[in-house]
């Protein structure tokens, strides 16, 4: 009886650790990493030469628009051919919660995309049709406070009421419960507008142990602003924050980018 199931021997090992690669073999058992080290072929039931590659845990994509594409394609080969194990799907726009006239916009999204139909209302509805269809890859989902404030305020721009600010606060803590991983926002520039609304819902996901994605999207013109927006809520709510990509161009924001970088390291270090 062979002691692995599948021995990756030969190649060079990548931990995920920040160590340095080495050259070793790994033994895979009952679809777990049990061994790493010196291992014969012989030792698996398959024995994958991996001599001239690199072997790496699976890679995780915080940021992706993977949401219906998984459920029209569940072997998202565009990403596990690349190494990608798990998608973080979802941005200002997520599978859930969906009502009213954010159901039917997401509908009609779908319709011009050539995407699926959409039966789903719910975060729990979304991973019970994704789990029915099958998918090579692991999912987990974001739960945006842009489309939640959709739902609960409309479409007018008007600060949201007490009462309106605690129906967010229960989407939120629903979407948690079923499984999202983090509240993930994306604005065109200056970032978000009702700070009291966006802490509110921060503290929820703090709670359950989630992080605050963000897309600054102000392409260079409003980066700083949109970056003191998102460390305030770090301060405010203790949650940690991660910011998708750092997007600057324009030769009258050249330069910009070092002092980003400089703000978010002095943030860092507190």
């Amino acid at each position: 009886m062979a002691e692995f199931d599948i021995v990756i021997h030969g190649g060079r090992l990548i931990d995920g650790t920040g160590n340095p690669w080495f050259y070793g073999d790994v033994g895979i058992k009952d679809g777990k990493i049990v061994s790493i080290g010196k291992i014969g072929p012989e030792a698996g039931q398959r024995a994958i030469a991996a001599k001239g590659h690199v072997v790496t845990p699976g890679y995780i994509d915080m940021h992706t628009h993977s949401d219906q594409p998984l459920v029209a394609d569940g072997n998202a080969e565009s990403k596990v051919r690349q190494g990608v194990t798990l998608d973080v799907i979802g941005e200002s726009s997520t599978v859930a919660p969906l009502k009213g006239a954010v159901l039917e916009e997401y509908k009609e999204e779908s319709k011009r995309r050539g995407g699926v139909d959409v039966d789903w209302t719910t975060l729990e509805g979304y991973f019970r049709r994704l789990n029915k269809k099958g998918s090579s890859m692991n999912i987990a989902s974001s739960v945006s406070p842009q489309q939640i404030r959709k739902v609960v305020v409309g479409f007018d721009d008007r600060p949201a009421t007490a009462a309106e600010i605690e129906k967010m606060k229960q989407l939120v803590a629903q979407a948690m419960e079923e499984g999202a991983v983090n509240l993930s926002t994306a604005f065109t520039g200056g970032g978000y507008k009702y700070a009291d609304e966006m802490i509110a819902m921060a503290k929820v996901v703090a709670k359950y142990g989630g992080y605050y994605g963000t897309h600054v999207g102000g392409e260079g013109e409003q980066i700083n602003e949109e970056l003191d927006k998102a460390i305030r809520i770090a301060e405010e709510t203790g949650i940690p924050v991660h910011i998708y990509h750092i997007k600057v161009r324009g030769k009258n924001n050249f330069g910009k980018v070092k002092d980003v970088i400089k703000k978010i390291e002095a943030v860092r270090a507190l």
